[in-house]
């Protein structure tokens, strides 16, 4: 029993280790909530309970079928207040990503403050003190599949002049 998950340890390390070489990654992402703990999967689909190849992000809907850039992925912070940077890949149109952000974000509790239609469509969004910021456009490859820039940063607060950090105030034009 524990050869078999030392062989499926090497197994998957040497595969990592080649789509690494081979300049594979990309991840399957999942749009809805992760089934039950069970121990249902067999050897070689991963830890029990874990589905392979799957990543999800706290507070951040992801459209169903779509996939991770993980490399261009980045996160810092726990699952209650992240910033970071998801880079995504979706077999929808422009129209359709951009209404799925519309409807789902909400859901998880973000408010919509703004949006931008053009070739690159752009949606901000607000929840507690971070700002959420969706780039959406037709992936340059395949007119078919679009590509999601999802960037999530702290809500600037005001700074006193002086303390660092602290922006100087731009001259008024007349």
């Amino acid at each position: 029993m524990a050869r078999d998950g030392r062989v499926a340890s090497a197994a998957l390390l040497l595969f990592l280790s080649l789509a690494g070489v081979a300049g594979l990654a990309v991840v399957p992402a999942v749009a809805q909530p992760l089934p039950p703990i069970s121990s249902s999967n067999g050897p070689g689909n991963g830890p029990p309970g874990i589905p392979p190849d799957v990543l999800t992000i706290p507070q951040l809907p992801v459209p169903p079928s779509s996939s991770f850039a993980i490399d261009d992925t980045v996160l810092v912070g726990n699952d209650d207040d992240w910033t970071g940077q998801v880079i995504l890949n979706a077999p929808y149109s422009v129209i359709q990503v951009t209404q799925f952000y519309r409807t789902e974000m909400p859901k998880m509790g973000w408010a919509e403050t703004a949006i931008v239609r053009a070739r690159r469509t752009s949606i901000s969004f607000v929840r507690d003190q971070r700002v959420a910021t969706i780039r959406i456009s037709i992936q340059k490859d395949d007119t078919k599949r679009t590509d999601i820039d999802v960037v999530v940063s702290p809500i600037q607060t005001k700074m006193t002049p002086g303390t660092p950090g602290a922006s100087i105030p731009l001259p008024r034009l007349k």
